[in-house]
């Protein structure tokens, strides 16, 4: 998980939760009319409080269908997918103690791909086609016939007149006050509640159909979202170590490095137990993955005291842990370090491995090496092949 969920995590725990202010604010307008409706039955000039109530709704409820029609959100095309900024794409994915990037936009088109392939449920657009349809012709009525609109407009309040039962010239600016208020508040109503809560509505339903869960050896289920981005971080890391094998065999050391790399013994290993201390486990889902498939058991724990707690009840041959988590509430950018350094008082000769992004292992690498860790890397690939060695060693 990246940065910016992992602190609005921290503050939505540290922050009570407050209700949008924006229904009742525009409830409290509505009412505010209402009663300047229902004031002009019970004092003077005392029309009929029946018609125009009823007139009122009416035109509030057309003025918010028009303002649904306009605000009802536009959906991506089919096998389109949003992807983070480029800056996060660097890495394939922003562990938790990451410094967020020097600049940074909040939309880019660039942000958004084609997959070449559709996806296996298409999301109905109907309601999204009808809309821009008819938002297109109502202001393009609109703008042809605005000279005849204040016509229009007189023609109606003079329509509504009569059934208020008071003067004529009152019961037009009367009717024609309602018309205006309920027709522009009602709007904006409909507008700006479709435009936040249905996007978000819409938002979810697609994430459920679109966002399809693929089923890994082990049993487990990942989003193919999530499977995505995993795999992204898989390829640059092979990528780079495919980059360091052609150097080394360039250097004459090309054997040594990729047996290294690989760390993969010929013959069938035997079991292997591993603790994995991540309080983001989903980011490490393939790798554990890969151990698993190398016959090493994996147990997850997402803070420092159940890590604790796991390494007193089981015996491992090694432990991995990331350097930035939350821990207690609060977000520490070296708790890797606390963690090498307890973990190591208790048990000296358990092998430690820490795995974080670049830029903490930079910050934090030889504090990390001082207090007794025996790897750092921010490669999943580098990753494996020293569990592996270090496993191997550990059996020796």
């Amino acid at each position: 998980m990246d940065q910016t969920d992992s602190l609005a995590k921290a503050a939505r725990r540290s922050i009570p939760a407050r209700r949008d202010a924006l229904p009742y604010i525009l409830l409290a307008i509505w009412l505010a009319g209402m009663l300047a409706v229902l004031g002009g039955a019970l004092f003077p000039p005392y029309y009929h409080a029946v018609p125009i109530l009823l007139w009122s709704l009416g035109f509030c409820v057309s003025g918010m269908l028009v303002g649904f029609l306009f605000g009802i959100p536009r959906s991506l095309p089919s096998g389109t997918v949003n992807m983070p900024p480029a800056a996060e794409r660097t890495n394939g994915k922003r562990r938790s103690g990451d410094e967020p990037a020097a600049t940074e936009t909040a939309t880019d088109a660039s942000n958004t791909i084609f997959l070449g392939t559709p996806t296996p449920m298409e999301i109905n657009s109907n309601l999204v086609e009808v809309s821009d349809w008819l938002t297109k012709i109502i202001v393009g009525v609109g703008l042809i016939e605005l000279k005849s609109l204040p016509a229009t407009a007189q023609g109606v309040a003079a329509f509504i007149a009569p059934s208020l039962a008071i003067a004529p010239d009152t019961a037009r600016a009367v009717a024609g006050g309602a018309m205006l208020f309920f027709s522009v508040h009602g709007f904006l109503i409909g507008y700006l509640l479709t435009r936040i809560y249905l996007s978000i509505m819409i938002k979810r339903a697609d994430s459920l159909v679109k966002n399809a869960s693929v089923r890994l050896d082990s049993g487990k289920e990942i989003e193919v979202t999530e499977l995505s981005r995993l795999q992204q971080k898989s390829l640059e890391d092979m990528q780079q170590a495919v980059t360091e094998l052609l150097l080394a065999r360039t250097a004459g050391d090309g054997e040594k490095t990729a047996a290294s790399l690989a760390g993969l013994p010929t013959a069938q290993k035997p079991a292997a137990h591993v603790l994995w201390l991540d309080d983001h486990p989903g980011n490490n889902t393939l790798l554990v993955e890969q151990l698993a498939r190398n016959n090493i058991q994996v147990d997850l724990a997402q803070s420092l005291a159940q890590a604790q707690v796991l390494l007193q009840k089981n015996r491992y041959g090694l432990l991995i842990t990331d350097m930035a988590r939350l821990e207690g509430g609060r977000h520490a950018k070296n708790a890797g370090v606390r963690t090498v350094r307890e973990v190591r008082l208790a048990m000296p000769d358990l092998p430690i491995v820490v795995y974080c992004s670049k830029d903490t292992a930079t910050s934090y690498g030889k504090q990390a090496e001082a207090a007794g860790a025996r790897f750092i890397t921010s490669s999943g690939t580098s990753l494996l092949a020293q569990v592996n060695r270090l496993l191997r060693e550990e059996r020796q």
